[in-house]
Protein backbone atom coordinates (compact mmCIF):
# COMPACT_ATOMS: atom_id res chain seq x y z
CA UNK A 1 0.00 0.00 0.00
CA UNK A 2 1.09 3.39 -0.55
CA UNK A 3 1.10 6.30 1.84
CA UNK A 4 1.22 9.40 0.56
CA UNK A 5 2.29 11.34 3.51
CA UNK A 6 6.06 9.69 3.32
CA UNK A 7 9.32 10.69 1.93
CA UNK A 8 9.08 11.18 -2.22
CA UNK A 9 11.63 8.67 -2.48
CA UNK A 10 9.93 5.96 -0.42
CA UNK A 11 6.33 6.74 -2.76
CA UNK A 12 8.53 6.38 -5.89
CA UNK A 13 10.25 2.86 -4.77
CA UNK A 14 6.29 2.00 -3.85
CA UNK A 15 4.90 2.83 -6.86
CA UNK A 16 7.49 1.68 -8.95
CA UNK A 17 7.54 -2.24 -7.67
CA UNK A 18 3.47 -1.94 -7.96
CA UNK A 19 3.95 -0.87 -11.31
CA UNK A 20 6.48 -3.34 -12.24
CA UNK A 21 4.35 -6.23 -10.63
CA UNK A 22 1.51 -5.10 -12.86
CA UNK A 23 4.07 -5.18 -15.61
CA UNK A 24 5.63 -8.58 -14.97
CA UNK A 25 2.07 -10.22 -14.88
CA UNK A 26 1.14 -8.41 -17.94
CA UNK A 27 4.49 -9.69 -19.84
CA UNK A 28 4.35 -13.31 -18.84
CA UNK A 29 0.42 -13.37 -20.41
CA UNK A 30 1.78 -12.80 -23.14
CA UNK A 31 4.14 -15.89 -23.25
CA UNK A 32 5.74 -17.87 -20.75
CA UNK A 33 9.13 -16.89 -19.88
CA UNK A 34 12.37 -17.68 -17.67
CA UNK A 35 13.51 -14.68 -15.68
CA UNK A 36 16.77 -13.77 -17.94
CA UNK A 37 14.48 -13.24 -20.65
CA UNK A 38 12.31 -11.30 -18.60
CA UNK A 39 15.32 -9.05 -17.74
CA UNK A 40 16.69 -8.70 -21.17
CA UNK A 41 13.09 -8.09 -22.65
CA UNK A 42 12.99 -4.76 -19.99
CA UNK A 43 16.30 -3.46 -20.13
CA UNK A 44 15.88 -3.76 -24.14
CA UNK A 45 12.82 -1.78 -23.71
CA UNK A 46 14.05 0.59 -21.34
CA UNK A 47 10.99 1.41 -19.53
CA UNK A 48 11.98 0.62 -15.83
CA UNK A 49 15.31 1.68 -16.29
CA UNK A 50 17.51 -1.02 -15.45
CA UNK A 51 15.98 -4.32 -13.67
CA UNK A 52 18.24 -6.56 -11.93
CA UNK A 53 17.95 -9.90 -11.16
CA UNK A 54 18.39 -8.62 -7.36
CA UNK A 55 14.73 -6.57 -8.00
CA UNK A 56 12.91 -9.22 -10.80
CA UNK A 57 13.15 -12.65 -8.32
CA UNK A 58 11.46 -11.31 -5.09
CA UNK A 59 8.89 -9.88 -7.43
CA UNK A 60 8.43 -13.39 -9.30
CA UNK A 61 8.34 -14.72 -5.57
CA UNK A 62 5.57 -12.82 -4.41
CA UNK A 63 3.38 -13.20 -7.31
CA UNK A 64 4.09 -16.94 -7.18
CA UNK A 65 3.07 -16.73 -3.83
CA UNK A 66 -0.07 -14.74 -4.54
CA UNK A 67 -0.77 -17.44 -6.82
CA UNK A 68 -1.16 -14.77 -9.97
CA UNK A 69 1.97 -16.98 -11.56
CA UNK A 70 3.29 -20.89 -11.55
CA UNK A 71 6.65 -21.69 -11.72
CA UNK A 72 7.63 -25.28 -13.47
CA UNK A 73 11.28 -26.30 -14.36
CA UNK A 74 12.04 -26.64 -17.92
CA UNK A 75 15.37 -28.00 -18.91
CA UNK A 76 17.41 -26.36 -21.90
CA UNK A 77 20.77 -28.80 -22.91
CA UNK A 78 22.62 -28.99 -19.51
CA UNK A 79 20.72 -25.50 -18.41
CA UNK A 80 17.16 -26.35 -16.08
CA UNK A 81 15.36 -22.82 -15.91
CA UNK A 82 12.02 -21.73 -13.86
CA UNK A 83 9.86 -20.67 -16.57
CA UNK A 84 7.19 -18.58 -15.56
CA UNK A 85 2.98 -19.16 -16.38
CA UNK A 86 -0.02 -17.03 -15.53
CA UNK A 87 -2.52 -18.92 -13.37
CA UNK A 88 -6.53 -17.91 -13.58
CA UNK A 89 -6.07 -15.99 -10.55
CA UNK A 90 -3.39 -13.74 -12.53
CA UNK A 91 -5.25 -13.80 -15.53
CA UNK A 92 -8.40 -11.98 -13.31
CA UNK A 93 -6.40 -10.23 -11.21
CA UNK A 94 -5.26 -8.24 -15.00
CA UNK A 95 -8.09 -8.43 -16.21
CA UNK A 96 -9.66 -6.18 -12.94
CA UNK A 97 -6.26 -3.58 -13.58
CA UNK A 98 -6.77 -3.12 -17.17
CA UNK A 99 -10.30 -2.50 -15.85
CA UNK A 100 -9.09 0.18 -13.26
CA UNK A 101 -6.72 1.67 -15.46
CA UNK A 102 -9.43 2.57 -18.60
CA UNK A 103 -13.14 3.19 -16.62
CA UNK A 104 -12.82 7.03 -17.19
CA UNK A 105 -11.71 9.50 -19.29
CA UNK A 106 -10.32 11.46 -16.19
CA UNK A 107 -8.35 8.20 -15.49
CA UNK A 108 -6.67 8.30 -18.68
CA UNK A 109 -5.75 11.76 -19.22
CA UNK A 110 -4.15 11.34 -15.64
CA UNK A 111 -2.41 7.92 -16.83
CA UNK A 112 -1.40 9.85 -20.34
CA UNK A 113 -0.27 13.23 -18.20
CA UNK A 114 2.01 11.29 -15.59
CA UNK A 115 3.77 9.28 -18.44
CA UNK A 116 4.80 12.21 -20.47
Amino acid sequence: MIILNQKPEIIHRQMLKHMLSAFLLWLISKKPVHGYELIKKIEKDGGFHVITASKLYPILKVLTKQGLISQKKESQGQRVRKVYHITEKGSSVLKQIKKCLCVSALKRQFLREMTQ
